[in-house]
């Protein structure tokens, strides 16, 4: 069942107060549904609390002043309104970038951070190809590379093998509030370097994981990310493309549960 705090953001609250708090960011064009397999995985150790990003879903709309701060400050409001103090942070694509920004700002609330499938230092043609889908979806909304988009994030096999979820998935993202869907994608396209200088002052425990073959997020911009993360670890999941949470589901949520596992004493919430 969806929950709404205060400030609007829509979320759903799956397992157990007493175990510890797992929060996962997804990323732009979709909503919390997208980590399902990473719900029922988890939840048997895990408090799972996943919700919509402005702009996104059933939370309210980002407004043209929305800031990867913006974003950041949403889910502290939403911690807050939960009252938890520390939590295990996972952020993908476009939720990556907002985990960075949260992990940067507020070390002290985290257990742990996993970047997943996120974008670091895109080199001189990864940058213009990005904008110049930034500047396509502001005349055109998400039609405008939506298609495409599904070729990148899913492997031709797993597209093939699962047409009624590829539908689907295109239609909830069509569905988005075009002016909303614009700002978040020009975040997710400008905010590759997002709070660079920062990165130091992460201390979590961090893993930085993508797939082999993910076009965007790819291997190298997840090693060079977590080699300026004190201590953090890069990992990259074989014939993984984009969407790997839902493609690769069986091995990303075993990477992820041995990467919690060692990271989970004390962090039961009060």
């Amino acid at each position: 069942m969806s929950l709404y705090c205060p400030q609007g953001t829509c979320y759903q609250v799956n397992g157990q107060a007493s175990k510890p708090a797992l929060v996962l960011i997804h990323g732009v064009g979709l909503d919390h549904t997208m980590w399902q397999a990473q719900v029922q995985a988890l939840v048997p150790d895990y408090q799972v609390i996943t919700y919509d990003l402005l702009g996104h879903g059933l939370s309210p709309r980002a407004d043209a002043g929305t800031s990867l701060d913006t974003l950041a400050a949403q889910l502290l409001q939403l911690l807050n309104f939960l009252a938890l103090d520390r939590v295990h942070l996972v952020g993908f694509s476009l939720g990556g970038l907002i985990a960075r920004v949260v992990a940067s700002q507020h070390n002290q609330r985290l257990n742990s951070l996993i970047i997943m499938n996120s974008v670091f230092n895109r080199g001189p043609d990864l940058s213009a190809a990005i904008l110049e889908r930034v500047a396509q979806v502001d005349l055109h909304g998400p039609i405008a590379n939506i298609d495409q988009a599904l070729e990148r994030w899913f492997s031709p096999a797993y597209a093939q093998a699962n047409p009624s979820y590829i539908r689907q998935l295109r239609s909830q993202v069509l569905a988005n509030h075009q002016p909303s869907y614009s700002r978040c994608y020009r975040l997710f396209g400008e905010g590759d370097n997002v709070a660079a200088a920062q990165l130091r002052q992460i201390t979590s425990p961090t893993l930085v994981i993508t797939g082999e073959l993910d076009p965007g997020s790819t291997p190298a911009m997840s090693q060079a990310l977590a080699a300026k993360i004190a201590g953090a670890t890069a990992t990259i999941v074989t014939n993984a493309r984009h969407m790997m949470p839902v493609e690769n589901a069986a091995q990303v949520n075993q990477h992820m549960r041995d990467f919690l596992a060692l990271h989970n004493a004390h962090t039961a919430n009060p």
